[in-house]
């Protein structure tokens, strides 16, 4: 290599050193650099002219004769940090122990001036990610606030509603379930809408005392024949009748057309048949397509009827109907259970039990007819029911209800083939006067029959109210020497 293309490259590197701001100007600024600069002949000195260097003012155009060495650049030598380029001419023999040349570096980071820009969309980065994730904190922070209000209010209404309804059902009355019949209130509530049961029972002499007679809501007793009772055992809930009602008996005209009042199913132990001029109840329950179950053609797998013969009696005495066993033979038979609100009869009651009349009535006798023994009953202060003993047991009712109806009588003749006639009792079921008697008093009231239903009034034609019991029907003759006596 020429000692001028070696003066050159010193030259080119003195100048970069000097000249930092150029594209390729490092990142980071490097120590101070002494540069050893070999002296020349003038002789072999050419003269420099580098294409890439730019104009330094301060640069000689001629070489100098003598290459002296160079002497180190002063201290106080102002740098390119200054903005002048001042050098120590090497060329022009004016200082001539010149050896090297020292050059400053800038005294702050080339990063802080190099990128000015670069730092600026670093600075303005950070600020963008810093108020980006300010947003995203808000913005979660709202959405949390947002739900947890709505699902703790969510949460707080039902609890409120509870809270309240809690509060009102403790403050105020529970709404009881009223028995229709009775007007009590520990009526079973899946019993309402169903339909009443209506049981014959047996009320001769050898059938006393009659299995579960303190039980029935409504017991109603009219002549049949031969100048004897029978009872129509009225329950409106069918699932509480006892496991063990009878005796039962058979089916007469008057007592079913009585329970075709209430929308009753009826249940018996036979049935009168129709010959002659007399009706018997084959025919009403036919005509009247009467929902009922009769012992004698009873052949359902249900052990609905049984036969205690424990009182050493004539077999039609002994008959027995499982009261348990009637719900699953209303199912097996098919039987409609809901009751028809159009033929269904109910009854006003008092809220408490109150005196019915001014007169007072301690004791009642009924006599059905002048073919009938007469009923007695007794009205106790302690207890405030009419009891009864004629049924070889102590009966107790809270109402005493009388209706009095014209009766006629019809015989049938050869008696099941005795020879004999037997003459049966029948009603007119056209209304009339009657009797009320509770609370140790009485007053006279008025029946009918009104769109298929009982209907019981004042004698003024206001609704009668009973007390809140069980009440006992008294279906006596109007016209055949039926009375009743209150004392």
């Amino acid at each position: 290599m020429h000692d001028s293309d070696e003066l050159d490259d010193i030259l080119n590197e003195i100048r970069n050193r000097q000249n930092p701001h150029t594209e390729d100007a490092p990142p980071e600024p490097e120590p101070p650099q002494t540069v050893d600069m070999p002296l020349f002949d003038q002789a072999d000195a050419p003269t420099p002219a580098p294409k890439d260097l730019p104009e330094n003012p301060t640069l000689p155009t001629e070489a100098a004769e003598e290459t002296p060495a160079a002497p180190a650049m002063p201290e106080d030598t102002p740098t390119a940090d200054g903005r002048e380029d001042v050098y120590t001419n090497v060329f022009s023999g004016t200082e001539e122990t010149r050896a090297e040349a020292t050059y400053t570096p800038p005294t702050r980071p080339l990063g802080d001036d190099e990128y000015p820009e670069e730092e600026m969309k670093k600075n303005d980065k950070q600020k963008k990610i810093i108020i980006a994730v300010v947003a995203i904190v808000v913005v979660i922070a709202v959405a949390l606030g947002i739900y947890f209000g709505v699902v703790r209010g969510k949460n707080e209404e039902p609890t409120s509603g509870v809270t309240n309804a809690a509060t009102e059902a403790a403050t105020q009355a529970p709404v009881a379930v009223v028995n229709p019949f009775t007007g009590e209130s520990d009526y079973n509530e899946n019993a309402v809408g169903k339909r009443p049961v209506a049981l014959v029972v047996e009320n001769a002499q050898a059938a006393r005392p009659q299995w579960g007679i303190n039980s029935p809501d409504i017991i109603v007793e009219g002549e049949v024949e031969g100048g004897e009772t029978r009872m129509l055992w009225l329950f409106a809930d069918y699932t509480s009748v006892p496991d063990k009602i009878g005796p039962m008996r058979s089916a007469r005209p008057p007592y079913i057309r009585f329970s075709e009042m209430f929308d009753a199913v009826f249940i018996h132990w036979g049935q009168s048949k129709s010959k002659g001029s007399y009706v018997g109840a084959n025919t009403v329950f036919e005509q009247d397509n009467v929902d009922h179950i009769n012992q004698m053609t009873y052949s359902g797998k249900v052990d609905l009827f049984t036969r205690d013969q424990t009182r050493n009696v004539a077999s039609e005495h002994t008959g027995v109907l499982r009261g348990k066993k009637i719900a699953s033979a209303l199912k097996e038979q098919k039987i409609r259970t809901k009751v028809n609100e159009a033929k269904f009869t109910t009854f006003d009651f008092n809220k408490k039990a109150t005196a019915v009349g001014d007169d007072p009535c301690n004791a009642l006798a009924l006599t059905f007819s002048n073919r009938t023994r007469t009923r007695d009953w007794t009205y106790k202060s302690d207890d405030k029911m009419y009891h009864s003993t004629d049924y070889e047991t102590d009966v107790k009712m809270k109402n005493l209800i009388v209706l009095f109806d014209n009766t006629s009588y019809t015989t049938k003749a050869n008696y099941k083939g005795s020879g004999k006639g037997e003459t049966y009792c029948n009603y007119d079921l056209a209304g009339g006067k009657g009797v009320l008697a509770s609370q140790g008093t009485y007053t006279e009231i008025k029946w009918s029959k009104k769109d298929g239903k009982l209907s019981l009034t004042t004698t003024d034609g206001q609704p009668l109210k009973l007390n809140p019991g069980r009440s006992w029907i008294g279906y006596a003759s109007a016209n055949n020497g039926g009375k009743v006596v209150e004392k």
